[in-house]
């Protein structure tokens, strides 16, 4: 460009791309067909929002910074050189939402589940949290294109079980909305479901639910599980569809880690998360079946030289503990350890995950995250079905109370922690985990970081991964 600064040039942002803008964010592009946005400046916006395909851009009266900004844009592939008669998508155009930003929103279309899962946290089996009309979720999906909700993540109970899911799919679409994920036991992921996902044009992550080789079945609670999942995720791989799985860990099926992550690799699965059950739903009152922090974390231990062992199969996350994301080297460490300098305390959230997504229960309740479900505190919470989202999301609703927290709310409200020579590292932990030891408090502990960081298993886990690496990881 360089070469041509006395010219006259058109650019047009790429089809891929929309300009968006929220309440306190106003100038922002958004990927059409995943779920990411980016916010920028007013003057770089301006400069985008002249990328149109018709506006003429005089490369001499543009200053240096906007000419290295649409050199980076062009190398991007966000914008590219119009051609005669090039104009933007009417989706394309600048859409501004009077709300605060929310990007996407996991949504449970449903409480039912064709499975009797032993540790299921919202109680499925007895579909605790029944199932939304089509007009209560033609309301709800009213609410969240109104605010500028581009992403919804479908999950349930078991999603699939609705006789009108593909009329669902297709009232999405029709918004220009996307699906990122569906979430599923596997049951009713056939060729005929995956006909139907092509006929669309789409491409979501399935995430499937695998509790371990040889335990899958016990804790469905429906006898062939195990293999109707092993087959579903052998049908995705086969026609090219991602997939990744979560595990829950208990007690009986605690020594089948290596064994499933090694089975769940060989079948195409890009990555698993393994968390812990916990006393929530139907495993309320069965503590027989729960692990310990130390526990968990003990087993961590053994397993992760075996993954390396193995050669790093795929991705996995162990609870927060040991993450590492195969393709990519700066996501690999622990979720733990957030090391925010006490000076910023004030600006950064307890989570900044909820600021950018939520979730809504069957019954239409806006939490935080799904773990919140059925937890002491989730009738606190403004319900989708009663108040409109845009005064959920621009008032002074305990979902907003709470998203907005920082962590020097936290440090307020816990001052013990204050003292604690781990408070940098650990900045209070996981709000969702938190209220299992407090139900009613949201700035209370996580004792499972508590447990990580005093415990000493942190250097334990550190003198380990010394050791892996001077073994695996040196050339």
């Amino acid at each position: 460009m360089a070469k041509d600064r006395d010219h006259i040039h058109k650019y047009i942002l790429s089809p891929m791309y929309a300009l968006r803008g929220w309440n306190l964010l106003p100038y922002a592009v958004q990927a059409r067909f995943v779920p990411h946005t980016e916010f920028l400046e007013k003057e770089p916006f301006e400069l985008m929002k002249k990328c149109d395909g018709k506006t003429e851009l005089r490369m001499n009266e543009l200053s240096e910074e906007q000419h290295q900004l649409l050199e980076r844009w062009l190398r991007g592939g966000f914008i590219h050189e119009a051609a005669p008669g090039d104009t933007l998508l009417p989706i394309q155009e600048y859409q501004f939402f009077p709300v605060r930003f929310k990007e996407e929103v996991q949504w449970s279309i449903t409480g039912r589940c064709n499975y009797r899962c032993r540790h299921c946290f919202m109680s499925a089996p007895h579909a605790a949290q029944g199932e939304p009309s089509w007009q209560e979720l033609m309301h709800m999906l009213d609410s969240f294109e109104r605010c500028g909700i581009h992403a919804v993540n479908l999950t349930g109970g078991e999603p699939m079980v609705r006789k009108d899911f593909w009329q669902l799919v297709d009232e999405i679409l029709s918004r220009q909305m996307i699906i990122p994920t569906l979430y599923s036991n596997g049951a009713l992921i056939t060729d005929e479901f995956l006909d139907q996902l092509d006929l669309r044009g789409m491409r979501p992550v399935i995430q499937f639910s695998f509790d371990g080789v040889g335990s899958h079945d016990w804790m469905r609670g429906v006898p062939g599980a195990e293999r109707a999942v092993n087959e579903a995720m052998k049908r995705c791989r086969d026609r090219g569809f991602r997939f990744s799985a979560s595990m829950v860990v208990f007690r009986e099926n605690l020594g089948s880690i290596r064994e499933t992550v090694n089975h769940l690799a060989a079948l195409g699965c890009e990555g698993l998360k393994i968390g812990r059950a916990t006393p929530q739903g139907e495993w309320l009152n069965e503590k027989e079946h729960y692990l310990s922090n130390a526990e968990l974390y003990q087993a961590f231990l053994g397993y992760i030289p075996e993954y390396f062992e193995d050669g790093t199969p795929m991705s996995i996350d162990l609870s927060g503990m040991f993450n590492y994301v195969k393709d990519d080297e700066t996501r690999r460490g622990s979720f733990f350890e957030k090391d925010i300098p006490e000076e910023l305390f004030h600006k950064r959230l307890m989570c900044g995950h909820v600021r950018r997504g939520m979730y809504v229960s069957p019954q239409g309740f806006v939490l935080p995250c799904m773990s919140m479900v059925g937890s002491p505190i989730e009738h606190l919470f403004p319900n989708l079905l009663e108040t409109r989202l845009e005064r959920i999301l621009n008032g002074k609703s305990l979902y907003m109370e709470i998203i907005n927290y920082r962590i020097s709310d936290y440090m307020e409200h816990q001052p013990d922690c204050q003292k604690c020579r781990y408070r940098q590292l650990c900045c209070g932990g996981c709000r969702a985990i938190a209220l299992e030891t407090t139900p009613t408090d949201y700035l209370g502990k996580d004792m499972s970081v508590c447990e990580y960081y005093l415990g000493g298993w942190m250097e334990k886990k550190d003198a380990l991964m010394k050791e892996l690496r001077k073994k695996y990881m040196q050339a």
